[in-house]
């Protein structure tokens, strides 16, 4: 299976999406530390109880960790997001005297993700999402359900690491596919070709995936 293939048949499942960069690194960066380990109602709950206690970014510098841990409880491990979210906003003010991260847009990609992970905490997946949602800009972010299809598909080795994977499949996928894909390899992924009793039947791909039909009893 090509990615021109695989793109072509999830865009025909899942819809095409197209990227509209909302330039708000700092939220998308908030956003997808809560979204560690949760589900997306859960994040999206968690971010919205969060920004209505703390409308500004400022105002968490000042809080308690327990109030922000209060906050974001909906989001699941709020005793170590809480105060990692504290912690990386804090190091960003006092970098940029500001909680800003706007100059993220004129850093290349390689730059921008060197920085983001020099905040504990912030990994591949995290400091890519930033980058693509908030700016477009060329980066395929490669979380635990892409990891796992991706597996499935043959197109990173069985028994390869977080980091090799997110390598090998930047170098793979067509800049173009990047957001799209990605989006709907996580739909894929949380819907049919779920951990443990994947949908082969249903799946759009079944036919020219060499993992179908083998976890079945």
């Amino acid at each position: 299976m090509t990615i021109d293939e695989l793109d072509s048949l999830l865009k025909k499942k899942f819809g095409n999406k197209v990227l509209r960069p909302h330039g708000d690194p700092v939220g998308e960066l908030v956003r997808t530390i809560l979204s560690q380990n949760t589900s997306d109602v859960n994040r999206d709950q968690a971010y919205r109880r969060l920004r209505m206690k703390f409308p500004r970014w400022e105002d968490l510098l000042n809080a308690r960790v327990t109030s922000i841990q209060a906050a974001i409880k909906s989001g699941g491990l709020a005793a170590i997001k809480a105060p990692r979210i504290k912690k990386i906003l804090k190091e960003i003010d006092e970098e940029n005297e500001r909680i800003d991260l706007s100059g993220l847009k004129r850093k290349t990609v390689s730059r921008g993700m060197k920085y983001l992970m020099s905040f504990n905490g912030v990994g591949e997946k995290t400091a890519a999402c930033v980058l693509l949602f908030s700016f477009g800009k060329k980066v395929f972010p490669v979380d635990t359900h892409i990891y796992r299809v991706a597996q499935r598909l043959n197109l990173i080795p069985e028994n390869c690491g977080r980091e090799k994977a997110f390598e090998i499949l930047n170098d793979m996928v067509p800049e173009k596919y990047f957001y799209r894909l990605h989006l709907n390899l996580i739909e894929l992924g949380r819907k049919v070709c779920k951990p443990k009793k994947p949908k082969c039947v249903e799946c759009t791909l079944n036919k020219l995936c060499p993992s179908a039909f083998s976890f079945e009893d």
